[in-house]
This record gives structure tokens, C-alpha cells and sequence, in this order.
């Protein structure tokens, strides 16, 4: 084996060991382990709803994967009329802004996923949501290198609509870090070809 394949090896090794220790880290926190054990709790496996395309090409699922930054998936958890979501996960410091600040675009971004996630069984049976609008106030810096807890809940429901509002909070001290209020649309349904000319017969 050449040295350079070697260090890959090795650097792959070292990795791995990394991601390993963190999600029995994350597994053992008391949080998880408090919403496992409780029966009206359903949780989901983040992503599991991503196509290998998107799973390439995602910023949360690839790009920023890896140790000091989003080192193992979110966990995930619903209650059973799946109106309320908590998300566990790490925020690593190559994730930053300013120098130990987790970047307040990471903290969109994170929160809009979550949100996201809640609209799917909100405007259910579409299968895609779009973020209409997002408001973001930011209430503390986040540091980085630590455990947070993202809780969201479904505020309102329209036909094609979902307003819904989240919380980043600090899993040490329970902090209110960041919150957000936002608006989730799913896309009408076409219409179909007997209807649309139905239509047409009616307004001629």
C-alpha cells in the first residue's frame, strides 16, 4: 500500500472513530433516551424520504457532513398526530461565522429543514412543500461544539398551507437560542384534462 492510500486509510479510520463516539454520545443523552421510552413518541429516521439524487446533493445530508461539522444525521421525533417535531443534533466549530458563533445561516437553514419536515404530514398527501416565508429572530449566539435541540410545532393548517414556528435551544443550559415562524406551502394538484375542459365549455 503506497503512503499516501495509507494515510487516507488511516484518516478514514480516525473519522469513522469520530462519528461512532459521537452518535453514542448522542444516543445516551438523556433527551433521546426520554423520547424513546415514551409510547406516544414516533420517531423518524432523518431522510429517509430522500432519493440517492438528493442525498448527493443535499447540504445538510452531505456537504456539511462529517466530524466538526454535522458529524452524525439528526434524530428525529414526532408525536402521534404529528403536529409537533424535536430534532437532536450537533453543531460542530467548522460551522461557524465568527470564531466559535455557529454561522446565522446554518441556523436558517436548519431550522427551515425541520420545518419543512413537519409541513410533509401537515399537507400530506403532497409529497413536495416549498418555504414561502421565513422569519428568523435570533435570540443568543450559538456556540459551537454542542448538543441543540430543535422543537417545532404545526400552528395552523389550510388547505395548501402550513404555518408553523420553531425554537433552537441550547441542550446544556436549555437556552432559547433562535426562533422562527413560517409559512409552508404545497403546490396545487393539476388539473385534469376532463376538468379543465369542462371549464372551458362553462365559460364560453
Amino acid at each position: 500500500m503506497t503512503a499516501p492510500r495509507k494515510e487516507a486509510t488511516a484518516n478514514h479510520v480516525h473519522e469513522q472513530a469520530l462519528i461512532d463516539k459521537a452518535a453514542h454520545e448522542r444516543d445516551n443523552l438523556d433527551i433521546v433516551q426520554q423520547l424513546r421510552a415514551d409510547s406516544d413518541i414516533i420517531e423518524y429516521k432523518a431522510y429517509s424520504h430522500s432519493s440517492p439524487g438528493e442525498i448527493e446533493h443535499s447540504l445538510t445530508i452531505t456537504t456539511l457532513r462529517g466530524p466538526d461539522k454535522i458529524i452524525v444525521p439528526p434524530l428525529m421525533f414526532f408525536n402521534t398526530s404529528y403536529t409537533e417535531l424535536t430534532t437532536v443534533l450537533h453543531l460542530g466549530k467548522k460551522l461557524c461565522g465568527h470564531e466559535g458563533i455557529i454561522h446565522g445561516g446554518l441556523a436558517a437553514t436548519i431550522l427551515d429543514e425541520t420545518l419543512c419536515y413537519l409541513g410533509y404530514p401537515a399537507l400530506a398527501p403532497n409529497k413536495v412543500v416549498f418555504t414561502a416565508n421565513l422569519n428568523i429572530n435570533y435570540r443568543k449566539p450559538i456556540l459551537s461544539n454542542q448538543w441543540v435541540v430543535i422543537k417545532a410545532k404545526l400552528d395552523k393548517k389550510e388547505e395548501y398551507k402550513a404555518h408553523v414556528s420553531a425554537s433552537i435551544r441550547s441542550l446544556k443550559e436549555d437556552a432559547l437560542l433562535t426562533e422562527a415562524t413560517c409559512l409552508l406551502i404545497a403546490p396545487k394538484p393539476k388539473k385534469t384534462t376532463a376538468a379543465s375542459d369542462a371549464e372551458s365549455t362553462v365559460s364560453s
